[in-house]
């Protein structure tokens, strides 16, 4: 079974529980204490504290299939918590970025539940403590916070929140339902760098309260008008599809859909039903909040809900409802490219002659700085972070305090001036491809003496910079 088929059956799974109990283990064995976290743990057992109430697992069911882990306790009050990760050993897996994920189902409510994702509001994580491949048996503990929408009293939309918290499972046995049993070397579970594994393209979204179960799911870059655009399809089993189309050079942000007319410069987003009925969005339908967007990396992630009308006929008042949509994607092909950087100071152009990059150890991390010169004006830029950052956008600090800081340098006069540094500022790493370690990124601060003795200020605007970590 290919791992991009059982990620879509992985999150079938997650989503849609099948509260069968063939495979579920009985719950057995001798009591243990984690001192570590105060997760207390018996041998086969399943436990967590959900928004501080105690969840015991009655039933635990686990599977591995070609390395996809998927692990799921049941409890007799109908709730429910599962996660899912890939390349499955004793590693320590970020419940925030799809593949891997973890939810939490209350009293058996599958058409809603909490996720782990970030793109939904959630977060955590999960550290498998031992993986034993001969007896297939796995312990681990985990805490994330689940999210989702709901209605306030007015009617209005909210995001619901659950903290799951204090979770341990010790000794859980897994079927293995296909491929080897062999625990991965976590190989690319964790941030930054170069050389690891990014997420496997996956997609998600309920269509009236019901999952939209992907069988294909395909994204490539097309012209349209002679405007680059991304499109993205999603199709079911029975004929039923789910398209986006994004303008290449939309970014990072949370955007309104628009008008159904495709020109290659408005996002749309179209549903289509088992029977060919088409239902598009419409201004104030809805909008996509894009979390990763690299035009050079190709990588592109997402979360989206829109209301889907009929676009010829007005008089039809028959709408489809699609929400919790999430997916990440890869809809380019490269193996490397030529680092660049770029940006205004004080209004005039800055184009560095070279590009330099260099690794230091900072307390527990490793800073990446970005090192830019003109040699004909004797100008340096420099952009550092920690290598391991995520796409995301952040606030930019003059000095590093403990390494998760992301600062901006500006050398007006090589040789001849003291350095001006970023108070404020702010960087976005638009995309982070982890296999190739290319890093697309953009930045804008104020550049400052950070000792206060020269009152001098210079702005460094739109700057951009693409690089690649060899």
């Amino acid at each position: 079974m290919k791992l991009k088929h059982v990620l879509q059956w992985m999150l079938v799974a997650l989503l849609a529980f099948s509260f069968t109990a063939c495979d579920n283990e009985p719950l057995e064995g001798t009591f243990i204490t984690d001192d570590g976290d105060g997760t207390q743990v018996e041998d086969g057992q399943f436990v967590a504290t959900i928004n501080g109430e105690t969840f015991t697992a009655t039933s635990v069911a686990a599977t591995l299939t070609d390395g996809v882990l998927v692990v799921s306790g049941f409890a007799d009050n109908g709730d429910a918590i599962s996660f899912a990760v890939t390349q499955a050993g004793p590693c320590t897996y970020d419940l925030s970025v799809l593949p891997n994920i973890a939810q939490f189902i209350p009293n058996g409510e599958t058409g809603n539940p909490y996720i782990s994702t970030g793109t939904s509001g959630g977060s955590g994580s999960l550290a498998i403590a031992t993986f034993n491949s001969d007896d297939l048996t796995i312990t681990g503990v985990f805490s994330f916070v689940g999210a989702r929408e709901g209605v306030d009293s007015n009617g209005d939309p909210i995001t619901e929140t659950v903290d799951v918290t204090v979770g341990g499972f010790n000794d859980i046995t897994f079927e293995l339902v296909s491929g080897s049993a062999e625990a991965s070397d976590c190989t690319g579970t964790g941030g930054g760098g170069g050389g690891g594994v990014d997420p496997v393209a996956a997609f998600f979204a309920l269509v009236a309260g019901d999952e939209f179960v992907d069988v294909t799911f395909t994204s490539e870059l097309v012209e349209v008008a002679g405007n680059p655009m991304v499109t993205l399809l999603a199709s079911a089993a029975n004929g039923a599809t789910i398209r986006i189309d994004i303008p290449e050079g939309l970014g990072t942000g949370t955007f309104d859909f628009m008008d159904p007319i495709s020109d290659g410069t408005k996002l749309i987003a179209i549903y289509t039903d088992q029977n060919g009925e088409v239902y598009t969005s419409d201004v104030g339908s809805g909008s996509i909040t894009i979390t990763e967007f690299g035009t050079v990396t190709g990588k592109l992630a997402a979360s989206f809900s829109f209301l889907g009308t009929d676009p010829v006929d007005p008089g039809d008042t028959t709408t489809v409802n699609i929400t919790q949509g999430l997916f990440n994607t890869d809809y380019v092909d490269n193996i490397g490219v030529e680092n660049s950087m770029s940006a205004d100071v004080d209004g005039v152009g800055y184009v560095p002659t070279s590009i330099t990059m260099t690794q230091e150890p900072f307390q527990d991390v490793t800073i990446l700085n970005i090192v830019s010169v003109d040699d004909l004006t004797n100008q340096s830029v420099t952009v550092s972070f920690a290598i391991d950052t995520e796409a995301g956008v952040y606030e930019m600090s003059p000095l590093f305090v403990d390494g998760t800081e992301k600062v901006g340098i500006y050398n007006p006069d090589i040789g001849n001036s003291i350095l001006f540094k970023s108070d404020p500022g702010v960087l976005t790493i638009t995309s982070y491809e982890l296999s190739t370690g290319i890093i697309e990124g953009t930045f804008n601060f104020t550049a400052v003496d950070p000792t206060g003795n020269d009152s001098t200020e210079f702005a460094v605007t739109n700057g951009q910079f693409t690089v690649q970590i060899q």
